[in-house]
């Protein structure tokens, strides 16, 4: 009897480690596709590079930063797709690193989820520019992802459903 439920507890585990590995497959499908519809949406900027940020939900806040370098007076063309995320989110983009207590937001956007969002540098710069005095051209900004906590998430194994993944692809103009 009880090699029968051992037996049938290490069935039970093999089809958990299963479900989450197609899950995860599934997921990772997933995000390869929206990188794709996100490249497509930079027409008639030339790609220029993508930069996946994974995260899982939990039920605190947390940010997430990445730091994006704009070279020889080019406009650029983000392009952010959110169709990954099982809850909402806010992109803030930044002229300096979080740990610069008078950087100057350029750009907030919330209600990524579901969407593919374009943001271009000359509207960043403009921002830039009416901001801060004297100011030139951007030339990198910090573009953070504000993760709001959930209830109810889990702070040790994620589900499918406390997963995201926010897609950015960056293309400039030629």
């Amino acid at each position: 009897m009880k090699k029968i439920l051992t037996i049938t507890a290490l069935f039970g585990l093999a089809l958990v480690f299963a479900q989450t590995a197609d899950d995860l497959t599934e997921f990772k499908e997933d995000i390869a596709k929206q990188k794709v519809e996100a490249k497509k949406a930079l027409k008639p900027y030339r790609y220029d590079g993508s930069k996946v940020t994974y995260f899982n939900f939990k039920t605190y806040k947390q940010v997430k930063e990445v730091e994006i370098y704009l070279f020889n007076n080019t406009d650029y063309r983000f392009s952010f797709n959110g169709k990954s995320l099982p809850n909402d989110i806010t992109i803030k983009i930044y002229d300096q690193d979080k740990t610069i207590s008078d950087r100057v937001l350029l750009k907030e956007v919330s209600g990524v989820q579901g969407n593919n969002l374009l943001i271009e540098s000359s509207e960043l710069n403009k921002t830039y520019q009416s901001k801060k005095s004297g100011a030139e051209r951007l030339k990198r900004v910090f573009v953070s992802y504000e993760i709001p906590g959930v209830p109810g998430a889990q702070n040790k194994k994620p589900t499918m459903k406390e997963r995201g993944a926010v897609i950015l692809v960056m293309g400039y103009k030629n």
